[in-house]
């Protein structure tokens, strides 16, 4: 719903496309592409897929379909050798669209898409991210998209804020990568209401590819920080 209506993580994505200015190209790895293994869009365009039901009319009007980028997918294709493969059945998902249609409205960046692979161990989705960095030198901003709490069974709908197993995991996990700890985000199930925050995988594991592809030399930011609906939660991080 950020995507057609007035709300904080909305009006944050427009300033930061501003601030950030337009990159080469953007990188999204979805916690929506979940897949066994690690996939790769390489066609030259961008098919917008509109993967959420129940919403209204207008969210399904909303138009973002930027172009791809084959030469930049064969540069995340040679950073991920032995890893990763071409695969074009994907598109351009909701967790993708719906942040950069506030960030860069009209659709002039180009994206390529990656999969999350939901088989990977976390050490390995850190390896991917490590891998992918250096195309952060050429001008690729990498977009990892997902909740790190998201848990759409217990959401309340009358509920503004999060549950506090819900703020305990989120506030854990922001506080360690503040410090500049990777082992707890790599660790998640040593925190208290892991299970409820991170009911599955696919939606946390995206940060652990970002934090993979941090630099010694980068100073994190926190933006969107809070907890909506009890069981989801908005906070997300800048490294640069």
């Amino acid at each position: 719903m950020n995507a057609i209506e007035g709300g904080r993580a909305r009006e944050t994505w427009r300033n930061l496309g501003q601030k950030l200015g337009k990159p080469e190209v953007i990188l999204a790895v979805s916690a929506h592409w979940a897949a066994r293994g690690t996939l790769v869009r390489t066609a030259a365009d961008n098919r917008q897929i509109y993967d959420m039901y129940g919403f209204p009319e207008a969210l399904y009007k909303v138009k973002y379909a930027p172009a791809g980028s084959p030469g930049f997918a064969s540069d995340v294709l040679a950073q991920l050798n032995g890893i990763a493969k071409a695969d074009n059945t994907w598109g351009i998902d909701h967790g993708v669209w719906s942040i950069l249609c506030n960030m860069y409205p009209d659709a002039d960046v180009p994206v390529v898409m990656i999969s999350t692979d939901i088989s990977a161990a976390p050490q390995q989705l850190f390896e991917i991210g490590r891998r992918l960095q250096p195309l952060r030198e050429k001008g690729a901003m990498i977009l990892a998209s997902g909740n790190v709490v998201h848990n759409l069974r217990q959401i309340d709908w009358n509920l503004k804020g999060g549950y506090p197993w819900a703020d305990t995991f989120d506030i854990r996990i922001r506080d360690a990568i503040v410090a500049g700890d990777a082992s707890v985000p790599l660790k998640p199930s040593a925190i208290p209401g892991c299970r409820l925050a991170v009911p599955s995988a696919e939606h946390f594991d995206p940060l652990l590819v970002a934090l993979g592809a941090t630099d010694s030399t980068d100073s994190v930011s926190v933006w969107n920080d809070y907890r909506e609906l009890g069981a989801l939660s908005m906070t997300s991080y800048l490294w640069q």
